[in-house]
C-alpha cells in the first residue's frame, strides 16, 4: 500500500480506492492534499489495457474464441485489477495533468 509522502502513513486499500476516483484526497493523519503519481497511475492502466487486451487479441484471431468468452474474461478480469491496482499507486504531493500542476 502507498504511503504519504509528507508524513510516511499508510494508506488503506479503501482510501486509495477512493482516491483513485477522486483524484485527490487528505492524508487520514497529516491532512495534506495527496494525488497519486504520474508514472504510477501510467503503470496502472498500462497493466489493466495491455494485460486485458494482449492475450484476448491473441486468443480471438488465433484460436477462435467467440465474443461470449471474451466478454466474460473481461468480467472476471477487471474486478481482479481493480482489487490488486491499490497496491501498485505511489502518492505525490504535486497532481500533475499532461506535465502541467495542477491543484
Amino acid at each position: 500500500m502507498p504511503h504519504c509522502e509528507n508524513c510516511g502513513t499508510k494508506w488503506s486499500w479503501k482510501g486509495v480506492m477512493k482516491l483513485s476516483f477522486k483524484g485527490k484526497k487528505e492524508c487520514p493523519n497529516c491532512q495534506k492534499r495527496q494525488y497519486i503519481s504520474t508514472r504510477s497511475n501510467f503503470w496502472v492502466t498500462f497493466f489493466i489495457s495491455m494485460g486485458f487486451l494482449t492475450p484476448m487479441n491473441v486468443l480471438r484471431y488465433y484460436y477462435e474464441i467467440g465474443w461470449p468468452l471474451i466478454i466474460l474474461g473481461f468480467l472476471i478480469y477487471m474486478p481482479l485489477v481493480l482489487l490488486l491496482a491499490p497496491f501498485l499507486y505511489k502518492l505525490s504531493n504535486t497532481g500533475k495533468r499532461f506535465g502541467k500542476t495542477v491543484e
